[in-house]
């Protein structure tokens, strides 16, 4: 019994001193921050009130409460103090001290488009040394809400367009987005399924929206206007609207009309469009555009010449340059044919001037005693030429020991004496003055 007293004492002694030295410490909830806009999103527009509140729960004593913004960073309220107040920022504080929770309301009226921001709540833990330190922190962020302003929406080109067919027009319409709250449509005046790649570009940064189309007018788009509308569900019966055109086109092709074989032409009507006579011309404007695929003009017009007039010229010199090319070509054949003939004529009539042997003329003998014989031959020159041929000799074994005939590969006429060898059964030809 006396030994669970002396236990419990040393506890008891034990205890104080751990509490006077400071090395208990009582385990309490960590703080809490919730911040959050009041104002339904559909009320938060230019001109009106937006309400945010923040809870702060499990404070000690000495935590503070602020709110600040941050961008640009400025704290609003400090504790119980308002730091900025520009008569638009209204703050209201109310503390609990045995829930340790504190509720900060922070009311935005006259609201603007520069209220537009990060709006943050902060719980501060001062420090022994000085400073703060931040222990819990929460954030809304508010996006005001505003149509654009009557310059808006703007499109380019604005307004009537006078462009030549086939001409490229760069067509936008832009306008603020109020955070991409607002919509924009494009509609051409004449219905048809071909407008409808309008490209669409949203830019958060600068808060606008932007649609363009790159169009290659031809004469189907003459009269043809665009209403580039903008609205939006949170301003219910505001709009803008801006146009581009009506775009009137210039047909540029011409056909060329025929001469008038009297001094004036009488006015005819052609599908609604009207051609001048000649003797008294009346102006015609520049965009008059006909049913008919290409405009019809008349030889006195003055925007047919310059459209005309330099393809004519280029025509007409391309074309005498094929011709003195192809002229050229046929010259230089007719001087080879002729180059070829001329040849082909000289070498028949210097072959036919030689006089040729006749295979079979008889050979006449001569008073040799290698039995030769001569056959004169002449030609048209004063000199005159003789072919030498060679009888065979007879020997006493009946074969003929020599034979006449034309060496291999010479293209000459004549014949020379050959010997044929002894040895061989075939006769191989030898000269025989050899």
């Amino acid at each position: 019994m006396d030994g669970r007293i002396s236990m419990y004492v040393l506890l008891v002694c034990v205890w104080c001193s751990l509490d006077a030295g400071g090395f208990l410490m009582v385990v309490t909830a960590q703080p809490t921050a919730y911040a959050e806009i009041l104002t339904p999103e559909a009320d938060r527009k230019e001109g009106g009130q937006v309400d945010m509140r923040c809870t702060a729960t499990n404070l000690e004593s000495d935590h503070i409460v602020e709110w600040r913004t941050e961008d640009p960073i400025e704290t609003l309220r400090w504790g119980g103090a308002t730091v900025i107040n520009n008569g638009r920022f209204i703050f209201d504080t109310s503390v609990d001290k045995a829930t340790q929770t504190v509720v900060q309301d922070f009311t935005i009226t006259n609201v603007q488009r520069a209220d537009t921001d990060e709006y943050v709540c902060h719980i501060n833990d001062p420090i022994s040394i000085g400073g703060n330190t931040i222990v819990a922190r929460s954030s809304v962020t508010l996006s005001v809400l505003y149509f654009p302003s009557a310059s808006f929406p703007m499109c380019s080109p604005a307004g009537p367009i006078t462009v030549d067919a086939w001409t490229e027009l760069d067509m936008r319409c832009s306008s603020e987005s109020s955070h991409g709250r607002v919509t924009m449509t494009i509609n051409p005046t004449i219905q048809t399924s071909r407008y409808t790649n309008w490209a669409l570009v949203i830019n958060d940064d600068s808060d606008t929206v932007l649609r363009t189309l790159d169009l290659t007018v031809d004469d189907a788009d003459n009269g043809v206007a665009f209403d580039c509308v903008i609205a939006s569900m949170y301003f219910a019966g505001m709009h803008g609207t801006c146009q581009i055109g009506p775009i009137t086109v210039r047909n540029t092709v011409t056909i060329p009309m025929t001469e008038p074989t009297t001094s004036s032409m009488s006015t005819s009507s052609t599908a609604g469009s009207t051609t001048p006579s000649i003797g008294n011309p009346t102006p015609t404007t520049e965009n008059e555009v006909t049913s008919t695929s290409s405009t019809v003009s008349s030889p006195s017009s003055s925007d047919a010449a310059p459209s005309s007039t330099p393809w004519i010229v280029a025509f007409i010199v391309v074309l005498v340059l094929a011709v003195t090319f192809f002229v050229i070509i046929i010259i230089l054949i007719i001087r080879d044919v002729k180059k070829n003939r001329r040849i082909k004529r000289l070498t028949s009539e210097n072959k036919n001037r030689v006089t040729q042997p006749d295979p079979y003329m008889e050979l006449q003998a001569t008073e040799d005693k290698n039995r030769v014989y001569m056959e004169p031959t002449t030609t048209e020159e004063t000199i005159q030429k003789r072919d030498t041929y060679y009888q065979p000799v007879e020997v006493e074994n009946g074969s003929p020991e020599y034979d006449y005939a034309r060496p291999e590969g010479s293209t000459n006429t004549s014949y020379e004496a050959v010997r044929v060898p002894k040895s061989s059964t075939k006769k191989q030809y030898q000269n025989i003055n050899n």
